[in-house]
């Protein structure tokens, strides 16, 4: 807080600092200068001053749930009018080597500086040597205002003085006053100094068991957030093992095709994704011998983590029960069972519920000499697959199964293969890898990708294919899930 303008910079000046801080230079006063008497109080006011010194007592006192700047503001309201100063400013030490303004009278906080170093300006030099300063105009020529006056009013002095407790510094007081301050009213504030000191020390140590309950409250949520982390953690690491259950091994693969390669990499800890594997003895009613039948898909549920897991569990048990208790072979059929039966488990013609699969199925049979048929229905999802040294493509419907009700029906379509040629069944989490410029990789990049790991062996195409996920993502987090199925007929 300092003066705004002077007309006279005759017996003291202000250097110009940061705005709303105290910088005085006192000169020394002449000696043909008349030193200023103390003023002292009528028989009548000094009688109404000492029966309301006792009030203070209590306006001091720290109240339940009072605050800094609660307690400062109620203390300058009374205070100031009872030692008739004009504006004030209250600071508190906060830290070893600052002060904070926490309290003001007849001052806009904003325009006053909210903190000021110790050993810096009047107030910050004040809480240094801890000796109070006091800035006379003796002569009232020098007429200027202080801040946020409506009109120019002659301040006649600046007190600034030290609150302490037990020799410590506690805080600084700052008053213009517009009137010479009476001896009674300085030695009043002198003696309630050592009481301000000791509500501030209640109050720096209140804020200062506020800051650190504030921080155990955190350490504490953090703790119980890091248990209940740990709790779902585990649970789902449990979901983990069930999903991974209703898998196929690769022990199955191995027992009905002569190779094969896997790459599933779940987003999360559980996937959306799954894929799927049946055998089945079937005959039809003019054959006298029954055949194998072999089922292999891959499926992507929506969503991915614990809601697509759980999606992954109702399309499981659904190709199961379709399949192999019911006893359907058409993959036209079973995807068309499949669709009414989601729509069935999760009640989607009585909600908003659109949830669905995509699904790649394949149907793979003997047929003449060593030939093999494949039948594939696809939702959404293509097939790949290798013949002559060629990769070619079978896109499915464009339709899912489950979600909105279609009459489309799914449609199925037949290639025949010969020993060595493979299948590739995917979902589409492989062309959504992503760089770390956040770039997917594209289904044009996989199909590349796809076509030039065909010159390997199943086990190094695994190999090919998963080096080239790394290199691109470069540690960037997947986006979704990433299935790729080889099968090696």
């Amino acid at each position: 807080m300092f003066p705004k303008n002077i007309s006279n910079k005759k017996n003291f000046s202000i250097k110009k600092g940061p705005p709303n801080t105290t910088l005085y230079k006192t000169h020394p006063v002449s000696s043909n200068q008349e030193t200023p008497q103390k003023p002292t109080l009528s028989q009548e006011d000094e009688l109404s001053f000492y029966k309301n010194w006792a009030n203070f007592t209590d306006i001091m006192q720290v109240q339940p749930g009072q605050n800094c700047q609660n307690w400062a503001d109620n203390l300058l309201k009374h205070l100031i009018p009872f030692v008739k100063g004009f504006q004030a400013t209250l600071y508190m030490k906060t830290c070893p080597e600052t002060l904070e303004l926490i309290g003001s009278y007849a001052i806009n906080f904003n325009e006053v500086a909210p903190q000021i170093k110790i050993g810096q300006n009047t107030v910050g030099l004040v809480a240094k040597t801890m000796q109070m300063n006091h800035i006379v105009n003796p002569t009232l020529k020098d007429n200027f205002t202080g801040v946020s006056a409506t009109q120019p009013i002659p301040i006649q002095s600046i007190l600034t003085f030290p609150i302490t407790h037990q020799n410590n510094i506690q805080g600084v007081l700052e008053i213009l006053f517009y009137q010479p301050i009476k001896a009674q009213r300085l030695e009043f504030l002198q003696r309630i100094a050592s009481n301000m000191g000791t509500n501030l020390c209640l109050l720096a140590n209140a804020q200062i068991q506020e800051k650190n309950d504030a921080l155990n409250k955190q350490l504490d949520d953090s703790e119980e957030f890091r248990k209940l982390h740990t709790h779902l953690t585990e649970s789902i690491n449990y979901a983990s093992n069930i999903q991974s259950a209703i898998l196929p091994n690769a022990s199955s693969f191995e027992k009905v095709f002569s190779d094969h390669f896997l790459i599933y990499q779940p987003k999360d800890i559980v996937s959306g994704d799954f894929y799927w594997l049946t055998q089945v003895i079937h005959r039809e009613a003019h054959q006298a011998k029954a055949k194998k039948i072999i089922f292999a898909a891959v499926v992507d549920c929506t969503g991915h983590g614990v809601p697509g897991a759980f999606m992954s569990i109702i399309g499981n048990t659904l190709l199961n029960e379709i399949v192999n208790r019911k006893g359907l072979t058409d993959p036209a059929q079973i995807l068309k069972m499949m669709h009414v039966g989601v729509r069935s488990r999760l009640k989607q013609s009585q909600g908003q519920n659109k949830d669905g699969m995509d699904i790649c199925l394949c149907k793979i049979e003997a047929c003449a000499s060593d030939k093999t048929k494949v039948t594939y229905t696809g939702a959404k999802r293509p097939l790949y697959y290798l013949q002559d040294g060629l990769l070619h493509k079978l896109d499915g419907d464009r339709r899912r199964v489950g979600g909105e009700n279609q009459n489309q029906p799914f449609t199925s379509q037949s290639i025949v293969l010969s020993p060595g040629d493979k299948l590739f069944l995917s979902t589409d989490g492989f062309k959504d890898i992503a760089s770390p410029q956040r770039k997917s990789l594209g289904l044009r990049k996989f199909e590349s990708l796809l076509q030039k790991g065909t010159q390997f062996s199943m086990l190094q195409h695994r190999e090919f294919m998963q080096a080239q996920i790394k290199e691109y993502q470069q540690g960037t987090p997947q986006r979704d899930d990433v299935t790729l199925l080889g099968i090696q007929i």
